[in-house]
């Protein structure tokens, strides 16, 4: 009660600021003061974006559904999944940001800790406890993470933003290994536990985190989070921001010295029993209520194609989990309310967000899939949901137009590339659906230095920089290659101040590059798009 009282005061303290903004008492840096650690921010357009978290990007039918509606009432362009679990409401007039605020708090989307320099919404691989690959389900430690942190005033009072991650799977689809603080699923003797990295990070000076622990018993995580923050609140940079992440300070320490000092928190704080609930996620009842039975009967290649890049087995007999492929990561509000539609045909009450700003379905019985596909196409055509085409499915920011640090127009570069990485597939046709989501999660696009898009752990990444080209100034991208984060590596992508080409250079840069690679694949050799870029010379 006190903690939603404080929530509401907050969102009060923003309503003031922007009915301050709109009578011109008060510039943006100031607006920007109050609004930012709810991740509330201005944009290009004259209007504001709004960051609706949910911990791991789960988000129910009954919640997609408030959604659309506050879209409509307040007069919200589009809806935008980043690629950090949250849905961004862009296009915002800053006379109804507290309309939007309110109403998502209200339907339990709580407004904090969206942005600023605090603790941000905690990523979770999407197919936790779902997918074959989970070797626990790691969502009920993060909700409780979180639900702690809420409360926990330090981690909302920061020297700079602290990121924490958790990862359900050996391939680390969570990427905990580039967050200040990550925990990547373990069994030991029966036990479930983490391994825990920390220091991890991108944008400036980026870096793979160090492991701070081989095994964590799995009910420390909240004790090693809390620790973490404390420790960071203490001693995080706050004056020269450029330095002021927890991995700057893990190299000015030194790993050591930074585990030293960590343990000195961490054997201090004492977590309440009352946060300790991991309570196992029950699907059963969800499974018993899927639709299943389909009146379609489909027999074409595209189905099958499909079906084999959207689909993922999971743990529940003739159960899978369904990729919705999202242009732009972008949804109308109409659009929403057509997700919502196919969601109650299916008979799933909830979607899960990914960080390649996709959207899994993850209970779908097998007998609908027909039915799904359709439904699909239908509704969602203009995401091509069910569409293995490539237009508009290159991962980038959201781009200068709108971001107010951007440099470069990101998505109508992404978009020119994805073009013509169709042109090049519609001369191979044949490699389309095998490489279809190599090939769509990992190429990305950044239009600055603040690696929004992932860029700079990607197979193939670019970077949004301006360079002198024969004594003008251009718009160009940095290239960045073979980053890698799975089960085997961890490892940055590789780059240099050099290494570019202009914006009107990547289409037939990035063509080149993947002809060469099909090239390899027809002579008989079968390396997956990560391993190639892993020995690509530049």
């Amino acid at each position: 009660m006190v903690l939603e009282e404080n929530l509401k005061l907050g969102h009060i303290e923003i309503k003031k600021a922007l009915e301050k903004y709109t009578a011109g008492e008060l510039k943006i840096p100031d607006v920007k003061k109050v609004t930012a650690k709810f991740g509330i921010y201005n944009t290009r357009d004259g209007r504001f974006m709004t960051r609706v978290r949910q911990v791991g990007g789960e988000f129910s039918l009954s919640k997609i559904r408030v959604i659309a509606d506050i879209m409509d009432k307040n007069d919200i362009s589009f809806a935008h999944i980043s690629t950090r679990d949250s849905i961004q409401l862009q296009g915002v007039p800053a006379d109804n940001v507290y309309e939007v605020v309110r109403g998502c708090t209200e339907n339990g989307m709580p407004f904090k800790g969206g942005g600023g320099n605090a603790y941000r919404n905690p990523l979770v691989s999407p197919l936790s406890g779902i997918s074959k690959e989970s070797i626990f389900d790691v969502r009920p430690y993060a909700i409780q993470t979180d639900l702690f942190m809420q409360g926990f005033e330090k981690a909302f009072d920061l020297g700079r933003k602290f990121k924490i991650s958790f990862s359900s799977e050996a391939e680390d689809y969570g990427h905990t290994a580039v967050n200040d603080l990550g925990f990547l699923a373990k069994i030991k003797d029966g036990e479930k536990g983490f391994l825990v990295y920390t220091g991890g990070g991108m944008g400036r000076g980026p870096a793979i985190g160090k492991v701070l622990f081989n095994f964590l018993p799995a009910d420390e995580c909240i004790r090693v989070s809390a620790a973490m923050v404390e420790l960071f609140h203490h001693h995080g940079e706050r004056i020269n921001r450029s330095k002021a992440r927890l991995r700057f300070l893990v190299e000015q320490l030194g790993f050591e010295e930074f585990q030293k000092l960590f343990y000195e928190y961490y054997n201090k704080i004492e977590i309440p029993e009352k946060y300790k609930n991991f309570a196992k996620i029950n699907h059963e009842d969800v499974i018993n209520s899927l639709n299943q039975s389909s009146n379609e009967n489909i027999q074409t290649k595209d189905f099958e194609t499909w079906k084999k890049a959207a689909l993922k087995e999971s743990i529940f007999r003739e159960i899978f989990s369904v990729r919705l492929f999202i242009g732009g990561g972008n949804f109308s509000s109409e659009d929403l309310k057509k997700l919502a539609y196919i969601l109650e045909k299916t008979g799933c009450p909830f979607v899960r967000l990914t960080t390649e700003q996709d959207l899994y379905i993850p209970l779908v019985h097998k007998n609908f899939l027909p039915e799904l596909y359709l439904l699909l196409k239908r509704n969602l055509h203009k995401q091509g949901a069910a569409d293995l085409k490539f237009r508009d499915h290159t991962v980038t920011c959201i781009g200068a137009s709108l971001c107010g640090i951007g440099l470069l127009d990101s998505q109508i570069i992404g978009k020119s590339i994805s073009d013509k990485i169709e042109e090049l597939f519609d001369k191979y046709p044949e490699y389309r659906g095998d490489l279809y989501t190599q090939l769509i999660d990992g190429i990305r696009v950044s239009g600055c230095s603040s690696s929004c898009a992932v860029n700079q752990i990607a197979p193939l990444g670019f970077m949004g920089v301006k360079k002198m080209v024969e004594g003008v100034v251009t718009d160009c991208l940095q290239v960045f290659i073979g980053g890698r984060i799975d089960s085997e590596t961890q490892t940055l992508s590789k780059t240099h101040p050099d290494k570019f080409v202009t914006v009107d250079e990547a289409p037939e840069f990035v063509f080149s590059l993947l002809e060469s690679y099909i090239l390899q694949l027809k002579n008989d050799k079968t390396p997956s798009f990560e391993e190639y870029m892993q020995h690509y010379q530049y």
